[in-house]
């Protein structure tokens, strides 16, 4: 199989399973529409060109978003494993979140556990909170409070802080939507809250 046939054949898949979901913001815009922005930031901003990595970017929230429960999990990685292998697998499930945790368990694993990703599943966590960074800034969920929203980029920074190391055009990008977000709804960025030495 060809890298284009790989990939294409990995977005469909995630369409099929995201079909009916939709991102939070305000447009409620077809989930599929995310790893797609992810994998093209991967592809036309920071110049990743690895097919694993863009096949994965594509199921990346597939095992995390679209099963409800352990057996369907289960089976849903069964599935992944027959059609794209476990060199894909592996990354996917790198970068799923266990959702039998309690959500503020699953957001200090992900700070833990940045350092200790493979080079691809950092690089594709970075984009993926790089796209979430410029839809939380631009198309924000109607029912997010204002603190919710910084509460939201000081852990994606935290998170970030551990995967940092990768792709200098990924980073470069991370901190200048951190920085647009922050400005656009007043908040401090960390180096303005240091005090001056």
């Amino acid at each position: 199989m060809s890298e284009t046939a790989l990939i294409l054949k990995a977005l469909e898949f995630a369409a099929g399973r995201h079909k009916a979901q939709f991102r939070k913001g305000l447009d409620r815009v077809p989930y599929i529409n995310h790893p797609i922005q992810v994998a093209n930031l991967l592809i036309n901003e920071a110049g990743e060109t690895d097919p694993v990595l863009l096949a994965a970017t594509m199921l990346h929230d597939v095992i995390e978003d679209t099963v409800n429960s352990v057996d369907e999990r289960d089976e849903l990685i069964r599935i992944i494993s027959g059609m794209f292998g476990d060199q894909i697998l592996s990354l996917t499930m790198e970068v799923t979140d266990d959702k039998t945790l309690e959500k503020k368990e699953r957001k200090r694993l992900q700070v833990v556990n940045a350092s200790h990703k493979s080079m691809n599943a950092r690089k594709l966590k970075i984009a993926d909170k790089i796209m979430n960074l410029r839809d939380i800034t631009d198309n924000p969920p109607e029912d997010w409070p204002l603190q919710r929203i910084k509460d939201y980029f000081d852990w994606a920074e935290d998170v970030v802080a551990g995967l940092r190391g990768v792709n200098s055009k990924l980073e470069e990008l991370f901190d200048e939507c951190l920085a647009r977000g922050r400005t656009k709804y007043g908040v401090r960025t960390v180096l303005q809250e240091k005090p001056s030495m």
